[in-house]
């Protein structure tokens, strides 16, 4: 059957937002009096949720309750920011515009706590999906292929109908263990966890090819 959905992780695949989560993880080491990290330090601690970015950036022989402490605190900031520095990726608004008019589904399936998808997919892309899933305990987080099948049965796609859009191999691992397709981007977070380009379906460097990808399979 041809392609009725594509499903988008969010940081660094179709929202950069990189940069406030810096800022928020600066302060809230700030506040425990660690040292901060630069944001190509941040880049590198990407890919499997913000808890673990935490504990990636705390100072060695930091205690596992140092790093939850801090996690609440980074989380408390960072759910509080206007997300200033936070936008789409340029080209991914008109993107996901014309795949709904193409009439595919669309949602987000990301590692990123469940309250800041959200709060970010309202902002940023107000009634572009159709379901948005973050990490939400007790379901495990990605590359658990878990949210993604949930999702689609709750949007009645089968896994050879849909897509899985990322940015790193925690991404292609996903979409491998739930069944679907999937798609790499040129322009994420890859850094720490880099995309195996040989084991993708295909793989973009701007998202209008994604449009012509889904006219394709259709």
């Amino acid at each position: 059957m041809g392609v009725r959905a594509f499903i988008f992780d969010m940081d660094g695949t179709i929202l950069d937002s990189l940069p406030d989560l810096a800022i928020a993880a600066n302060e809230a080491l700030a506040r425990q009096g660690y040292p901060g990290h630069t944001l190509e330090e941040y880049e590198g601690y990407m890919g499997n949720g913000a808890q673990r970015l935490i504990e990636r950036a705390m100072p060695a022989g930091s205690t596992p309750s140092q790093a939850a402490h801090t996690f609440e605190v980074w989380r408390g900031l960072y759910l509080r920011s206007d997300y200033a520095h936070t936008a789409p990726f340029p080209g991914v608004v008109e993107m996901l515009r014309q795949l709904r008019a193409q009439g595919m589904r669309t949602g987000i399936v990301s590692n990123k706590f469940d309250a800041g998808v959200r709060a970010l997919a309202e902002q940023c892309f107000p009634d572009l999906f159709d379901a948005v899933r973050g990490e939400l305990p007790p379901t495990p987080r990605k590359p658990d292929p878990t949210s993604l099948l949930r999702m689609l049965d709750e949007l009645g796609i089968s896994p050879d109908e849909a897509v899985y859009v990322g940015d790193t191999n925690i991404d292609v691992k996903t979409a491998r263990n739930a069944g679907v397709r999937a798609v790499g981007v040129s322009w994420g977070y890859d850094s720490a966890n880099p995309l195996p380009i040989d084991a993708l379906d295909a793989y973009v460097n701007d998202p209008a090819e994604l449009v012509a990808l889904a006219r394709t399979w259709a």
